[in-house]
């Protein structure tokens, strides 16, 4: 195993155990000047680091961050809510109609000026069929 990966373990161990009491850990250093942690006393020179409660990864949010989170979750959603309704107020009935119909206009303009100034056989045909197409969308959705 190489001695980088080393470390990394013991500090998963060192993550993995959950206890409810606080963790001891030792800082150690080392003969050639490197640092490492662990839970047994240093032979050598070495210090207690007080970890205070240990908790595990796995742990939930606690009760005040829950509360917090519910608080920010509700003003969110009111934000929403207050945005949608000034979005609905501004529209006006009918707009949304009004404008889909006033670009098939345009673009029923566009494809019959393109059919009088002339066109090559190949367009024609998908020429009056988007003609027809747009005729057809104005009879059935516009007034």
């Amino acid at each position: 195993m190489p001695p980088a990966t080393i470390p990394f373990l013991g500090f998963i161990l060192f993550l993995l155990i959950g206890s409810s009491h606080a963790a001891q850990v030792y800082r150690c250093t080392q003969a050639d000047g490197s640092i490492s942690f662990q839970q047994q006393a240093c032979a050598g020179d070495g210090e207690r680091i007080e970890t205070g409660e240990a908790q595990p990864v796995w742990s939930s949010l606690r009760s005040g961050e829950k509360s917090l989170y519910k608080q920010y979750r509700k003003r969110d959603q009111e934000r929403q809510k207050r945005k949608l309704a000034k979005s609905n107020a501004r529209k006006k009935p009918g707009q949304a109609e009004q404008r889909a119909c006033w670009n098939k206009r345009k673009q029923l303009e566009a494809v019959s000026a393109k059919l009088r100034r002339g066109y090559s056989p190949a367009t024609g045909e998908s020429l009056r069929r988007r003609r027809d197409n747009h005729q057809d969308y104005l009879r059935t959705f516009c007034p």
